[in-house]
């Protein structure tokens, strides 16, 4: 479900630079389509400036989120009544890493960009997933530039397919509130009860 988070930070974005429109001046590209940058280079098929999420390729639990009952056993969140299900939610805490990699025909197109956000994300930037699972319910999370981290200025797509020249510039962020979501289903029995009242009488002769 991580690619949920992709979405969101990549759509976000776009949202930012206002991509809606057919011919937008920043172009947004999430870790999906990233691989295939190389080969449209190679085809003259991009424009620029853009700006890359990638998502770091490791990953570790957030052990100062982590909750014995929702890892384990699963908190009762979704209830079916169509089926009479009642749907127990196990989570697990992670800390994933992404990079905003810039990239420009110009330096001052690249730069701007990075001043842009840096200021969006240098408090907790919060962003909503749908989750598409049996809770179909909405989760938040927290987007920040890791402070941690630096701004590293590299050499664009191989210098453009080998010295076309662009420039790129990378952005560490950190997420906060990040989970993975499963649901164990348990099924609600009914059970019919018959209740007779009896007077006190009644109940004596019992």
């Amino acid at each position: 479900m991580l690619w949920l988070y992709d979405e969101s930070i990549a759509d976000d974005l776009r949202k930012s630079f206002n991509t809606s429109v057919i011919h937008p001046y920043v172009k947004v590209i999430d870790p999906d389509v990233n691989l295939s940058i190389a080969a449209q280079l190679q085809d003259d098929n991009m424009s620029f400036p853009i700006i890359c999420v990638v998502r770091s390729s490791d990953y570790q639990v957030d052990t100062d989120l982590t909750n014995f009952t929702a890892m384990h056993k699963g908190v009762a969140t979704v209830f079916d009544n169509k089926t009479n299900n009642i749907y127990y939610e196990k989570s697990i805490p992670v800390k994933l890493g992404y990079s905003l990699n810039i990239i420009g025909t110009n330096t001052i197109d690249v730069d701007e960009l990075v001043r842009e956000l840096l200021f969006k994300y240098s408090d907790m930037y919060f962003l909503t997933i749908r989750l598409p699972y049996e809770g179909e319910r909405k989760l938040r999370f927290g987007i920040e530039f890791d402070r941690q981290g630096s701004i590293e200025k590299r050499s664009g797509v191989v210098e453009m397919i080998n010295e076309g020249k662009l420039y790129e510039t990378a952005i560490p962020l950190q997420t906060r509130g990040v989970r993975l979501i499963t649901y164990t289903p348990k099924h609600l029995k009914t059970f019919d009860y018959n209740i007779t009242a009896l007077s006190p009488d009644q109940f004596k002769k019992l």
